[in-house]
């Protein structure tokens, strides 16, 4: 692909591009973490049914579903503010304070009875719809400023290149630290380990929010873009009619799928399958290892973009070497093996870390041609819904495999069709629905380099 050249755009400094990018270790850290130890804390450590939290996370879904595209369609508009402080900062402000906090409710459920469950579901709906809504105020304003604050192909590879290592970085913050705070199946040692999280998540505020602030370029462009208004519903309508949103979207889900059934069943296999004399221990190798396949995997596959100059070529490899690791990872039978995989699982799954930000700029950048404006809001709701909803995949697969397979709730000795299940949700599963996006994705996707450059030069047209 032939690189953009805009005289009167300058890319932010490594300072500015750093502060951007901790945003990422935030979303990172906190989603890790929920992905992680939610299910696994309720389920084993509490002892509630699986029913029960399959239900929760079924209606927080629907919920999620309005959400995500609403604020995103709210947020987008020109306010009397907008000129001083900016279209998206304020929002980010607004969301990121309270999320910080209402983290900590996760894991400070009420004193669970057996006989009234009940309470908990409630709980666990009401902490996950809060949480979900102040964050998604938040990050779907920090999405949609990446692609009017980093404009040129290169810009977005070298905020990636800075990104993505921040982003890999809080996962053996969130991997590694739980472990070392908490015993797996006691409630009570959660509670200074959602503390500490939130004293991160407050430090991690900090420094990316100078990073959030809309030059004077960017926010003449909003104004520049400025339409008339349409109704939530006919914003939503033309997004899911933007087919290679779709299609985008269909990969995305699938990935999101594979991270967090992978994230949440490290726990299971390390507590229950492997059944070690130090299970913590044998999670923070597993996610370490992971963490260095990934890390090594992101460079790799940011260099390779750039050697291929073909995005849709270089995700659909990436999503057919991540479907055949995910497999793999299902085979293994000690600690030793298991670290080797999942260190191939972390490198292939490094492309989606490394890239999947510049997939989707490719996306809104299309989008902005379609409505010339730059009404994105509704678009990034929309991904950050299905963001969601790989998580309620993810949980509803665990609570259905549970369910077959005869799984103890509170209980760490399981049978071995209960720990088979195991193996299918962390590998076999998510590789099916990953393969099966892929496919749709390399067969439907349609920007081409060619189409690719062709949006460029519509965009310079417009003003963009």
């Amino acid at each position: 692909m032939a690189e953009e050249t805009e005289s009167s755009y300058k890319t932010p400094s490594i300072l500015n591009i750093l502060s951007f990018s901790t945003s990422g270790f935030w979303s990172m850290f906190a989603w890790s973490v929920f992905g992680s130890y939610v299910f696994f804390f309720y389920e084993v450590a509490v002892g509630l049914p699986a029913i029960y939290i399959f239900l929760a996370m079924l209606l927080f879904t629907l919920w999620d579903a309005i959400n995500d595209p609403l604020v995103g369609f709210l947020t987008d508009r020109i306010f009397k503010f907008t000129r001083k402080f900016g279209k998206r900062f304020p929002w980010i402000i607004i969301g990121i304070l309270p999320a910080n906090f209402v983290f900590v409710l996760l894991f400070l459920p009420p004193t669970y009875d057996a006989s009234n469950p009940w309470v908990l579901f409630g709980w666990i709906l009401f902490t996950t719809c809060l949480f979900d809504t102040v964050t998604t105020l938040c990050f779907v304003n920090v999405e949609a400023l990446f692609p009017d604050k980093f404009r040129t192909d290169s810009a977005r590879r070298k905020a990636r290149g800075w990104g993505t290592p921040l982003s890999i970085i809080a996962l053996p913050f969130a991997s590694i630290i739980p472990p070392l705070i908490i015993t797996l199946n006691n409630p009570v040692t959660y509670i200074p380990l959602a503390w500490l999280c939130v004293g991160i998540l407050v430090t991690m505020s900090l420094l990316f929010l100078p990073g959030m602030r809309e030059n004077k370029a960017i926010k003449d462009r909003y104004f520049i873009s400025q339409v008339e208004r349409v109704s939530f519903v006919t914003t939503l309508k033309s997004t899911l009619k933007q087919k290679s949103f779709v299609i985008y979207i269909v990969l995305f889900f699938g990935f999101q799928v594979v991270t967090g059934s992978l994230t949440g069943s490290i726990p299971y296999t390390v507590e229950i399958v492997l059944g070690g004399p130090n299970p913590e221990g044998d999670t923070i190798l597993l996610f370490a290892f992971f963490l260095q396949g990934a890390m090594i995997g992101a460079i790799v596959w940011i260099f390779l973009a750039k050697k291929i100059k073909n995005n849709k070529k270089t995700a659909v490899i990436g999503g057919v070497t991540l479907t055949l690791s995910t497999l793999l990872s299902a085979f293994y039978i000690g600690l030793i093996d298991s670290l080797v995989y999942i260190t191939i699982l972390g490198f292939t799954m490094g492309n989606f870390w490394g890239l999947m930000t510049i997939y989707f700029a490719d996306v809104m950048d299309e989008r902005m041609i379609i409505t010339k404006s730059d009404v994105r809001g509704a678009t990034v709701g929309v991904q950050a819904f299905f963001s969601r909803l790989s998580r309620a995949v993810q949980i509803t697969t665990f609570a259905i495999v549970h369910i077959l397979t005869g799984f103890i709730e509170g209980q760490t000795t399981q049978t071995e069709l209960a720990k088979l299940g195991i193996r299918l949700h962390m590998s076999v599963i998510p590789a099916i629905i990953l393969a099966i996006c892929t496919f749709i994705y390399w067969k439907y996707y349609p920007i081409t380099p060619q189409i690719w450059m062709e949006n460029k030069k519509k965009l310079k047209e417009l003003g963009f």
